[in-house]
This record gives structure tokens, C-alpha cells and sequence, in this order.
């Protein structure tokens, strides 16, 4: 655990909206999974607390492996089109996972 977060600190992780998360760039996504984790690792932090730095750390995660997902489909894509020397849409039903 590198910081002690204040109950101000918490406060702010814990209001990160959906809409915040999903905007936010991958190294910001990042960035807050892990100051969450450590809050979530800080001895005497409220159950309550908790419970929603947990609810807001899986939306991050979920906005990390979305965006590590479409790079990936993305390079999967520029591979192809290097290979096949013609420029194809990506297809998430076909290409994707």
C-alpha cells in the first residue's frame, strides 16, 4: 500500500460515475483501478466504503479490458491488412471475441 487515502480522497473515488469511467483513457483507468485497490487494501476503511470503491474498481476494470480489447481487434485488423494487402472493416461478430 503506497498512500493513506482521507475520507475526502475515498469520497472522490467513490463518486466516479459510469458515464467518467467510460470516457476516461486507458492510463487514467489505470491510475484510479489501482489508487482503488489500494484504498480497498487501507486497514479501516467502512464496509459501506468499500463496497462501493469495489463496485467502482470492477467498472474500471471493465473500461481497462475494453479498451485492451479494442486495440487488440484493432492490430488484429492491421495485421490482416498487411497480410492481405487490402483494407477490411472490422467485424466484431467475425473478429472479435
Amino acid at each position: 500500500m503506497s498512500q493513506k487515502f482521507s475520507a475526502s480522497d475515498l469520497e472522490t473515488l467513490t463518486n466516479l460515475t459510469p458515464d467518467q469511467i467510460a470516457k476516461m483513457s486507458f492510463e487514467i483507468a489505470v491510475a484510479r483501478l489501482e489508487q482503488v485497490v489500494d484504498a480497498l487494501e487501507q486497514e479501516g476503511t467502512p464496509l459501506q466504503m468499500g463496497l462501493k470503491l469495489y463496485e467502482v474498481g470492477t467498472s474500471l476494470s471493465r473500461r481497462c479490458a475494453n479498451v485492451l480489447d479494442a486495440t487488440e481487434a484493432r492490430m488484429v485488423q492491421i495485421r490482416g491488412d498487411l497480410e492481405a494487402r487490402q483494407e477490411v472493416d472490422f467485424d466484431p461478430e467475425k473478429d472479435g471475441r
